[in-house]
């Protein structure tokens, strides 16, 4: 085997054992809606609990977290404790962790954050996407 296939053997094996190592410990990107095109972040749940670490979102907002259906019509729930909030730091950074009554996979489709621009959790008529990323089937 020359160089060339052995370093194209090794990056596809690092990238297939991080992929695995990632979702073994449960990590999700989150994925930017249009309105936030430069955050990020992960989602990781726990044997009964969620922790979202999310980056470049508008600083000192309010944002919320949802498990989200869209189909067979569009329903969701708050993922975790109301008001399933947290307030982004003056430089876009945001830490949500909850305890979680029953783990979503195979129940939920997506999870989701969303801003409240006026900074109340409970408007749900002026919330702005923000995050997301889809909930596998199972774990």
């Amino acid at each position: 085997m020359n160089t060339k296939n052995t370093i194209i053997l090794a990056v596809v094996f690092g990238m297939l054992t991080f992929g695995t190592l990632s979702w073994a410990t449960g990590n999700l990107p989150l994925m930017a809606a249009k309105t936030h095109p430069n955050a990020g972040g992960t989602a990781s749940f726990s044997e009964d609990g969620l922790s979202i670490q999310a980056k470049g979102l508008q600083p000192g907002k309010v944002y919320t977290v949802w498990f989200v259906n869209m189909k067979p019509k569009k329903h969701e729930i708050g993922a975790g404790n109301p008001p399933y909030m947290f307030k982004t730091d003056s430089n876009g950074n945001g830490i949500y962790e909850t305890q979680l009554s029953e783990l979503p996979f195979g129940k939920w489709a997506v999870l989701m954050i969303v801003l409240h621009p006026n900074g109340d959790p409970t408007d749900m008529k002026n919330m702005v996407g923000a995050l997301s990323t889809k909930i596998p089937e199972n774990r």
